[in-house]
């Protein structure tokens, strides 16, 4: 028989309360229902201090005592699957150290809101709500709790730069005609950077992230003499939405993915981008968001979606299939989502809004989103002068500027493409197998006025020319008639004319593709055009496609209750301090039961027992060499981290071992790394020149 779910969720807490060691466990019992009378029955007491929790008033006291870090936590907790505290700790980054998260966790499972419990198919030890809890918890544990509002120091007014079907283009017009633009180590050439910097001003880094994920996609193939466009693949994936074309290419800039890693990794990207509130989330917070949609999206119930050792490692592991030659070890994992905001913001997926009063920059969806934003085209937006100076505004889309680019060289990328049409261009549109009427159609079918009579005329003598020579790979050069006795005097290629096949037809003696254009480079005769070769269909499987998500407001929304202020909180702890005061205990139980007052244990009276306080000391400095001694050895007996202070130098870590070296003692501790990401460290520490030493406090619920 199938057990209802939250029913069986508190038979594992009970069974999280019976296998505690005995220590901790009577220790428990003694703080929330007195001293133990014996004889005992360990299921029985389980089941009183169940009762206790399920008091109204336990409950309701529990409740108003969280603050809202409390209910941060206690979210994670709820939202993350099978959360471990490596895994609260990648997702808190940057809010909390190592250390204050661990106290935090500690200090809520002994307020019996969290437990602990060995995970059967990981071995982990995961943190878990109190199922008696989940009803009140409820309104205070909503999503939007761990997605603070950000607090802007100031506002950005600066206009970004973004991708646009222009400048893709245009920069695929200008790849057209600098094919060596990447040196070997895939950085732009210093000659190709100068260019760049001058043809689309302050664009330098936007191109280079477009260039990886063109050489990513394959959009782009190499060749001897550098790369060249794959115009089948490149038309395929400019009949994607934008939107989706401009997520790949950011997803693309980090690396090379599989199939189904790009796909997926895109489509976190967008939901997360169309996630953003209008206020935005500084990037910290959208980390976070990132995490709870991935979890949203897991497939698997409790199938956890943040790796154990890197700070958004399963994430990617579900957001993307990496290749192994993309990430060098584990620990790049960690970056990925970092780099994908400042590509996104880049390329105009999300914008910058601001920073905030920690510094942090502050993001908003990109205006690709933005409901006026259209991207159907708007034919036309192209127009032609009589010095041949073309210029695009606005309007078309991507898969109806490739064509136009095969025949025109870049002049000018700013308010407005601006290109020219001039013989080399046109000449490389007749060897990408563009005709002299494709070329005028083209021009036609988007310009609303009539192209110059000059500019046709010269194309036609363009055409002419071209058209009177043509080399094939073999090695044969044909040529005209009329010019036929200049190319047999010519001193560049007559030597290499091995026997003359008919008229103006010459079969050379050269050995490659890079001998024969070298040869009509030297002859001076720029009527003939490059090598022609059998055209080689490269098939492609295509892209993925993806519904885009639309823009949402889930994430605006104020619906989650609000703690109690500090005000009330004070009052209850006014209040059993009152009760404490007038009691006639010695002092150190009453110390003890301050402590609890302050750590919010003690949630009526009733739990102001003397007999229910064992002292213990949690903390020793200066030359109290055998107080430091005993707060390490009570730690490694309870398991419990400690911290040692070495000047300016704080370590905390779990001890391992104690041994006595004289007037001096050595400690051997885990160090716990700030980054999880890393192996814990096994190292020694000297006792005697720690300035203080404390015990972090222990929980009871180990």
């Amino acid at each position: 028989m199938t057990l209802d779910p939250k029913v069986q969720r508190i038979i594992d807490w009970r069974e999280s309360i019976a296998v505690l060691p005995d220590n901790h466990f009577f220790e428990i019992i003694r703080m929330y229902l007195g001293e133990i009378k014996t004889p005992f029955n360990k299921q029985k007491l389980i089941e009183e201090l169940g009762a206790f929790i399920r008091k109204e008033e336990s409950r309701k006291t529990l409740v108003s005592l969280l603050s809202e870090t409390d209910l941060r936590i206690i979210s994670a907790v709820k939202y993350i699957s099978r959360a471990t505290l490596e895994k609260l700790f990648s997702f808190f980054a940057g809010s909390f150290s190592y250390a204050e998260l661990y106290e935090r966790i500690l200090n809520l499972e002994e307020r019996l809101i969290l437990y602990r419990k060995t995970d059967k198919n990981t071995d982990k030890t995961i943190i878990l709500l109190n199922p008696h809890l989940e009803d009140d918890l409820e309104p205070y544990t909503k999503q939007t709790v761990l997605l603070e509002n950000p607090d802007y120091a100031e506002l950005s007014y600066e206009t970004p730069s973004k991708l646009s079907p222009e400048l893709i283009a245009a920069f695929i017009s200008f790849i057209n005609k600098n094919q060596d633009l990447c040196k070997a180590d895939g950085t732009f050439k210093k000659r190709t950077q100068a260019e760049i910097e001058r043809l689309f001003p302050s664009k330098t880094e936007l191109l280079f992230n477009l260039t990886k994920a063109f050489i990513n996609l394959s959009l782009l193939r190499e060749i001897p003499d550098g790369y060249e466009i794959d115009k089948t693949k490149l038309l395929a994936f400019a009949r994607l939405d934008p939107r989706l074309q401009y997520a790949y290419l950011c997803v693309a800039s980090q690396g090379r993915f599989s199939r189904n890693g790009l796909i997926r990794q895109a489509k976190l990207l967008l939901d997360v981008a169309t996630s953003i509130p209008h206020g935005g989330f500084s990037r910290s917070i959208i980390l976070r968001l990132a995490h709870i949609i991935s979890e949203d999206q897991s497939d698997a119930a409790g199938l956890s979606s943040f790796g154990s050792t890197s700070r958004f490692n399963s994430i990617l592991n579900r957001a993307k299939n990496i290749d192994s030659a993309i990430v060098e070890h584990e620990g790049d994992l960690s970056s990925v989502l970092d780099r994908l905001i400042d590509c996104a913001s880049l390329f105009g997926i999300l914008s910058k809004k601001g920073v905030d009063v920690k510094g942090e920059e502050i993001f908003v969806s990109g205006a690709i989103f933005d409901e006026n934003e259209k991207f159907e085209d708007r034919p036309k937006c192209l127009s032609v002068d009589a010095g041949f100076t073309v210029t695009i505004l606005p309007g078309l889309s991507l898969e109806n500027l490739i064509p136009l680019m095969d025949f025109m060289e870049l002049r000018q990328f700013d308010t407005a493409a601006v290109f020219e049409i001039n013989r080399k261009s046109v000449m490389r549109g007749f060897d990408a197998g563009l005709s002299e009427n494709r070329i005028f159609s083209l021009l036609k079918k988007y310009s609303p006025y009539e192209i110059p009579q000059n500019l046709e005329i010269s194309v036609d003598d363009w055409s002419r020319s071209y058209s009177s020579a043509t080399i094939y790979k073999g090695y044969v050069l044909q040529v005209s008639a009329e010019n036929a006795a200049m190319t047999e005097n010519n001193p560049a290629i007559s030597p290499f004319i091995a026997q003359k096949l008919g008229a103006g037809i010459y079969l050379l003696s050269v050995e490659s593709d890079e001998q024969a254009a070298n040869i009509i480079a030297r002859s001076g005769l720029d009527f003939i055009g490059k090598i022609k070769t059998p055209e080689k269909n490269y098939e492609s499987v295509g892209f993925p496609e993806f519904e885009v998500p639309q823009k949402t407001d889930r994430y605006d929304s104020d619906e989650e209750a609000k703690p109690t202020s500090d005000k009330e909180r004070a009052a209850h702890f006014e209040a059993m301090r009152a009760c404490l005061e007038s009691m006639n205990i010695p002092p150190e139980k009453k110390e003890g039961l301050e402590e609890r007052i302050q750590h919010k244990i003690i949630l009526s009276p009733v739990q102001l027992r003397a007999d229910s306080v064992k002292y213990e000391r949690f903390e020793a400095g200066g030359m109290d060499f055998s107080g430091k001694v005993h707060i390490i050895e009570d730690s490694i007996a309870n398991n419990c981290m400690v911290e040692l202070q070495f000047g300016e130098r704080i370590i905390v870590g779990v001890p391992i071992s104690l041994s006595k070296e004289g007037s001096d003692a050595t400690v051997l501790m885990r160090v716990n790394p700030e980054r999880v990401d890393e192996e814990s460290l096994v190292k020694e520490f000297a006792v005697g020149q720690a300035k203080f030493v404390k015990r972090i406090r222990g929980s009871v619920l180990r």
